[in-house]
């Protein structure tokens, strides 16, 4: 026993892969602990300072590698108690509601409205009152016209303001997160005071981003346009409802959220291209991860494109430097960063635990369920199969903690979709390049785009049809727990039969 705790802590002495990811557990274990009890706790800055004093004077002491490794590892899960208790302490989930009375406000548009058939929604900061009275946070404003308003336009409107709920549930907790501390209803359409009053960067991104939806809606009809925007940046408010509802009801909506899959494939294609023009290597990474980042800041800050930006510069870095790429250190690094900047999200945003759920799911369980089928049978529908049951059982606690059904059809569904996305995609993203220079030579690839959306749509909606049905069953935070426990003793177990195999091979 001795001798085995010895060489465990000789191995991680000589890795440094290895004390990354343990000090980065640590940390995260931190946080969840914190996240279990959200209540604002006192002293926790006076013990954390206290943690990192002791690990300094352990180093400047000498002490065994053992006692400062152990020091480190309780000191970085106490700061990740402390960077919650900080958070929560902070949040607007423990300020005072806003009483506002005034009714007339001016504002600056921070994201470009989200247009719908009977009204926009627009987010604004920078609120002042009539009277020049500023207030703090940002506001949602749900304005029952068509209109679309610009990123950086200040605009003033009419309103009787409502507080946005602390009582915790998906909506409310979007808004929270994003800033938003109350929401009004605006029957007259605001009107534009002025434009261009952001930031300029942002307001660039804004304008190609407009750009890409204008190139699309031009050269395909409804409701493909929204489909196929909803597959490349995310932005699918032109869907009809019951299409929206049809991927709901067979679990394929996850499809039109921009994840991994799209940063994987932007990298992948601009990496041959810059190959292809005999870009030097070094050069060809730089550029690549400045398309990533420029790409996540185009579709959003949603939580799967934040991760997914993360792994994938990751994942360049490691193509630098020679280094093999591990999908879940890369997985660890994106939550730890971006847990750094907002830990709330780790409780109160759904987005975030479904997407790392999602990724743990394919890299920890994946490749042990493809090992029960034949080499043969591990590409293609059986590639697809073993990834999707991997990633629906990484996430199905969480769908059943949250949302308390699970579609009876979803894994077929998922089957016969899923081979049909990336077809899609590339059609229509090169439609989508093509049509900004001309819009005749887009028809070709925008045709073929059109007819495969056409056929997961109607895929979609037949499955929904035939069994309509989700299957209810709701479960609590203790039975979330004991799934993921028996889900990281799966995901062991299929590891060991996986070495074995390859020891008897």
């Amino acid at each position: 026993m001795g001798n085995g705790l010895k060489d465990c802590w000789l191995k991680l002495a000589r890795s440094s892969s290895r004390i990354f990811l343990v000090l980065v557990g640590a940390w995260l274990v931190g946080l969840v602990a914190h996240a279990l009890i959200e209540k604002p706790i006192a002293g926790t800055t006076i013990v954390a300072i206290s943690a990192i004093g002791a690990t300094v004077f352990s180093l400047a002491a000498r002490l065994s590698w053992r006692a400062v490794f152990i020091l480190l590892t309780v000191t970085s899960a106490i700061l990740g108690f402390w960077r919650y208790n900080e958070a929560w302490r902070r949040s607007a989930y423990t300020q005072p509601e806003i009483e506002i009375i005034a009714d007339q406000f001016e504002a600056i548009v921070v994201a470009d409205a989200r247009v719908r058939v009977a009204e926009s929604m627009l987010t604004v900061d920078d609120i002042r009152t009539a009277d020049g009275q500023a207030l703090p946070g940002r506001a949602q404003l749900y304005v029952r016209s068509p209109f679309s308003y610009l990123y950086g336009e200040r605009v003033t409107w009419k309103c009787q303001p409502r507080p946005v709920s602390t009582k915790s549930d998906n909506w409310n907790d979007r808004l929270l997160l994003a800033g938003a501390r109350w929401t009004c209803t605006v029957y007259d359409p605001p009107e534009v005071l002025a434009s261009n009053q952001g930031n300029k960067i942002r307001a660039w991104l804004s304008m190609l981003k407009r750009g890409v939806i204008a190139s699309i809606q031009r050269i395909l009809p409804e409701p493909e346009a929204s489909f196929l925007l909803g597959l490349l940046i995310g932005v699918k408010d032109g869907l009809p409802e019951q299409l929206t509802e049809s991927f709901r009801n067979t679990g394929t909506s996850h499809i039109l959220a921009v994840s991994g899959y799209n940063v994987t494939q932007l990298i992948n294609v601009g990496t041959l291209l810059l190959a292809l023009i005999l870009v030097p290597r070094r050069r060809s990474v730089a550029l690549m991860a400045g398309v990533v980042i420029v790409f996540a800041c185009i579709v959003g800050g949603d939580a799967s494109v934040i991760r997914a930006a993360i792994m994938g510069c990751v994942g360049i870095l490691a193509t630098l430097y020679r280094r093999q790429y591990s999908g879940v250190r890369a997985l660890l690094a994106a939550a730890a960063l971006m847990l750094l900047v907002n830990p709330l999200v780790l409780r109160h945003d759904v987005g975030f635990q479904l997407s790392f759920a999602a990724v743990w799911g394919l890299h920890a369980l994946a490749p042990g369920l493809l090992g029960f089928l034949p080499l043969s049978r591990r590409a293609g529908v059986g590639r697809i199969l073993g990834e999707t049951l991997a990633a629906t059982l990484a996430t199905l606690p969480i769908v059943l903690f949250v949302f308390g059904r699970l579609p009876a059809i979803g894994l077929l569904a998922n089957l016969l979709i899923l081979p049909i996305i990336p077809w899609a995609m590339l059609f229509g993203a090169l439609a989508a390049a093509v049509g900004l220079m001309s819009g005749a030579l887009a028809l070709v690839p925008a045709m073929a785009a059109a007819w495969l959306m056409r056929l997961v749509e109607w895929i979609a909606i037949t499955s929904a049809r035939l069994m309509p049905l989700a299957l209810e069953a709701k479960i609590g935070i203790i039975t979330v727990g004991l799934l993921y426990l028996w889900l990281i003793l799966l995901a062991i177990a299929l590891s060991q039969r996986q070495k074995r195999i390859w020891l008897k091979n």
